[in-house]
């Protein structure tokens, strides 16, 4: 049975059972309101009866006074203390009542009853006779009227719950419809992706604010991630079988003349095992980038969290000195607080030493400052500098300046650092700026908050 044919069937049986439910506890509220009104009725017509024999005793024969207060459609009657009762009084339509049993009642009773398929209400009411004896006026009514009005009753509710259900079945089935046209909606694009491997996206409804938007908006950021990483993929697979076939090539003609002529030519040998190792390391080095960019900047766990900066950037730098051997200078302007990922921003810090080394070959200056809700690190070279025309594109995968431009005219790297760099400021909610100046070198700073914009760190 699918989900429609469900929600169908149980609303509408679910719909049903209540309005009969409603339908019938209406009917037997309203039934019993209507005997019991009856027999107030009928209990206060026998008082009324007992308050005239009273009255009239002495100088009105009983039997006549009882006809004279007998019922048009019931029975009258008097049972003595022994269990005799005097001939009752009724209208020749209520004969067959006197034919029922009777007995006497110590204190005043009520019931409904029935006889044949007509009820009827019968009361006993203890009374003092003109004689002093104590007997029974047994009153008994019929309530026709009240029960034709319950029959009627009984149509309308029956009718009243044969129409309603009419609409409750549509609404049901326009609320199942309503309730899984977003699933078919879901379930035919999942159909059209698998058939045509294009990502698609659900319409939705911008007015409406339900769960079912958002399970379609939920769907379409799943959507988003997977293309992005299907893309991110794409390109790692297009960037890595482009990128790595230089070093592998390399690899491969040293490897070969090793084999040829590497023992004869001691000179050969050193070449090919040097160029070997460089483009081992740059290859590793690419492939590690690769697949940093690779990865959806959510599955990098980033941790914010209040960092010292100054103490950061002095062992940062610090490191790098002792790793390249190189002469980096860092600033100390006393406490300065960001908030940020520690790992994250010390690789992000590294990269761009490592680019501001490979084109220049002076030293690299690390200058911090705090203005406002934001801190800086500055990285400032006085190397080579870039033209306008670059600093819109040193960001973008594998893009490299003029190898004749860099520094001795060695090779400048893989070209994916700054675009990593990029990647790992956006995901710690900073910003890099680059100026440079042909000739004179460049300058690259890493903004951070030094606060929380939206809600505090637990």
């Amino acid at each position: 049975m699918s989900l429609r044919s469900k929600i169908y069937g149980y609303s509408s049986v679910l719909f049903a059972v209540l309005l009969i439910a409603v339908n019938l506890s209406v009917y037997i509220v309203f039934e019993r309101m209507s005997i019991d009104n009856e027999i107030k009725r009928v209990e206060a017509e026998a008082e009324s009866i007992v308050k005239g024999v009273r009255q009239s005793a002495g100088s009105i024969p009983p039997d006549d006074l009882l006809r004279a207060y007998a019922p048009l459609d019931g029975m009258l009657r008097i049972v003595n203390e022994d269990g005799t009762s005097s001939p009752p009084v009724t209208t020749s339509a209520e004969e067959q009542l006197s034919k029922l049993s009777y007995k006497y009642e110590s204190e005043k009773k009520s019931e409904y009853t029935h006889v044949g398929p007509i009820g009827y209400v019968w009361v006993s009411v203890p009374v003092i006779w003109p004689d002093g004896e104590v007997v029974n006026l047994q009153v008994t009514e019929s309530i026709e009227d009240t029960e034709n009005r319950l029959s009627v009753l009984r149509t309308v509710l029956v009718a009243v719950t044969i129409i309603a259900l009419i609409p409750a079945i549509i609404s049901s089935r326009i609320l199942a419809n309503r309730m899984t046209r977003p699933i078919q909606q879901m379930t035919r694009t999942m159909s059209d992706i698998q058939s045509s491997g294009q990502f698609k996206r659900l319409q939705l409804d911008e007015k409406s604010k339900d769960e079912l938007k958002t399970m379609g908006q939920t769907f379409n950021r799943m959507m988003d991630l997977l293309e992005s990483n299907f893309e991110r993929q794409e390109r790692f697979v297009s960037d890595a079988s482009h990128e790595l076939k230089t070093p592998l090539t390399i690899i491969e003609s040293y490897a070969s003349l090793l084999q040829r002529r590497g023992k004869e030519r001691p000179e050969v040998f050193d070449e090919a095992v040097e160029a070997i190792l460089s483009e081992s390391v740059r290859m590793r080095e690419m492939t590690e980038q690769l697949l940093l960019l690779a990865k959806q900047p959510e599955q990098w766990n980033v941790q914010l969290e209040r960092v010292d900066i100054t103490r950061l950037a002095l062992d940062s730098t610090r490191a790098f000195r002792e790793a390249y051997h190189w002469e980096v200078h860092c600033d100390d302007p006393g406490r300065i607080w960001a908030i940020s990922d520690v790992s994250k921003l010390k690789q992000l810090l590294f990269i761009l030493l490592d680019n501001a080394r490979k084109y220049s070959e002076d030293a690299i200056e690390v200058r911090l400052e705090a203005k406002g809700q934001e801190c800086r690190i500055r990285i400032v070279d006085k190397g080579i500098g870039m033209r306008e025309e670059e600093l819109s594109k040193v960001f973008d995968r594998f893009y490299r300046v003029d190898q004749a431009r860099t520094r001795s005219g060695e090779a400048s790297g893989s070209g994916l650092g700054l675009s990593l760099a990029k990647d790992i400021a956006e995901a710690v909610g900073a910003r890099i700026e680059l100026n440079s100046t042909e000739g004179r070198g460049t300058e690259a700073s890493i903004i951070l908050p030094t606060s929380v914009q939206n809600g505090s760190l637990s």
